[in-house]
């Protein structure tokens, strides 16, 4: 079997720990990191209390209350204290006339209704700032129906800095008929207003129900992840809407909320039986990888039978953040969050052939353990497939004089290769052993194969990152 030898070690400049991901109580938040039902007039267990927004510019929480009414309240962020309530003057229509919220980077704050048929408004109410929402009345950034049965049960927002423009996501069930899942995305600083797109039918989907219904969030511009339990559906949108991958979860967790911390790929979700809060790596949609998971709320709690509520990542520096979460009528969650990144594999840059060489990991690079690197696509002429690892890359990859392809090499330096007689198959396989040693804990190989051809051709395969941790 071939292995990662140990001797390699001396070109590594430095070890790393071993650590784990971690989620704290954010303790001055509330008793112990939890703002329990019943500590304010306007968090109760009525199901009245179904959103809130994390305002990036001030470091509180835009709380979307109708116990009592209409209370859009702000909240410290740190504390959890009632800094006031947001002037809600005009905001009528809709089965509620508020429910969700989001914040953009300017600190802009925009909250939503909930429409619950097709041929009532949705509708999006503006305040520039948390200071003048204090005192001025909001303004209407949308007000239109669309051909989604109802919409607003989930509800983001996502732009608002570097040029970007102000966007929200939102949905409910799906549209009459047997239709596949559906969402509406829209712009609200565009001019003139009301421009969004509903998407329906959307293949990959649910037609029983809605995959956006109870949770959104966006990873860019114009890529969200939808869920309404069971399946996250990571889509991409513009003309049409694409599912590009699935995130199995539990039917239970339903809100969530996205962010990229110290290079990781993290999704918070919140069960909203539970209360549980798990955070997961989706490098790898298909099989995320959980990293920390907490819960502050204690006591018998009423039970959120909607399945609604929220998740907001907050401050982010380094490998740290920010996290709260909601599930309705059972308060707001607060918490510290580290995150040590897993072992990885991701695949990077591209091959050449025609077909062209991929290389993929079988697993993640966790020491101690054995994966295969697999090389596909090779052509019956290529009877030897050469595997390359070493502690460098070129960044962007160096082309190579090779035709008639173009190819590229992208590792800097070759401290270690392997030769492989595939035979003429398909594809090869490399075990590879990882050392138990935690001296290689955070260190990053890089791979490549090429493809050897008896016309004394050769072809490459894309990059392959291993970043080995212990765990």
């Amino acid at each position: 079997m071939n292995k990662l030898l140990l001797p390699l070690a001396a070109m590594v400049a430095a070890s790393s720990l071993l650590a784990q991901s971690t989620m704290t109580p954010l303790a001055t938040f509330g008793v112990g990191g939890w703002l329990a039902p019943g500590s304010a007039t306007y968090l109760g267990s009525a199901n009245n209390e179904r959103g809130f927004a994390y305002n990036p510019v001030t470091g509180n929480l835009v709380l979307v209350s109708r116990t009592g009414g209409i209370n859009i309240k702000v909240l410290n962020g740190l504390t959890g204290a009632d800094l006031g309530t947001l002037v809600a003057t005009g905001i009528t229509g809709g089965t509620f006339a508020v429910n969700q919220a989001g914040v953009a980077d300017d600190g802009s704050i925009y909250v939503a209704n909930l429409s619950t048929s097709a041929a009532t408004a949705f509708k999006v109410y503006k305040w520039d700032s948390e200071a003048l929402g204090l005192t001025t009345a909001p303004t209407v950034a949308y007000n239109n129906t669309s051909v989604i049965a109802r919409t607003g049960d989930s509800f983001a927002i996502t732009g608002g800095s570097g040029g970007n423009p102000i966007r929200f996501a939102a949905a409910g069930t799906v549209a009459s008929g047997p239709l596949n899942s559906s969402f509406l995305t829209g712009q609200l600083d565009a001019v003139p207003t009301n421009l969004a797109t509903a998407y329906t039918g959307i293949a990959g989907t649910l037609t029983t129900s809605n995959d956006y219904r109870l949770g959104i969030t966006f990873i860019d511009q114009d890529t969200i992840i939808g869920n309404q339990g069971a399946n996250g559906r990571i889509t991409s949108f513009g003309v049409s809407a694409t599912v590009d991958a699935t995130i199995p979860l539990s039917a239970a967790q339903r809100p969530l909320s996205y962010a990229v911390i110290d290079g990781v790929p993290c999704l918070a979700v919140i069960d909203s039986n539970s209360s549980l809060v798990v955070i997961y790596d989706i490098t790898v949609p298909s099989a995320p990888l959980t990293l920390a998971s907490g819960n502050l709320t204690s006591g018998v709690l009423t039970g959120n039978s909607n399945g609604v509520g929220s998740v907001q990542w907050a401050a982010i520096s380094g490998n740290t953040a920010t996290l709260y979460a909601m599930s309705s009528n059972q308060g707001i969650q607060a918490f510290n969050v580290t995150i040590d990144k897993p072992a990885r594999a991701t695949a990077f840059g591209v091959g050449c052939g025609a077909p062209a060489l991929s290389l993929a990991a079988s697993a993640r690079p966790v020491l101690g353990t054995t994966i295969n690197l697999n090389t596909a696509n090779l052509l019956p002429t290529m009877p030897i497939t050469v595997y390359a690892l070493g502690f460098s890359e070129f960044p962007g990859g160096v082309t190579l004089p090779i035709q008639p392809f173009t190819c590229t090499a992208y590792l800097a330096t070759l401290d270690v290769t392997f030769l492989n007689f595939s035979g003429g198959a398909p594809t090869d396989t490399l075990p590879l052993t990882f050392p138990l040693d935690p001296f290689f804990s955070g260190v990053t190989v890089f791979g490549q194969a090429v493809g050897l051809d008896v016309n004394n051709d050769w072809v490459t395969t894309n990059g392959l990152r291993m970043y080995m941790k212990l765990f």
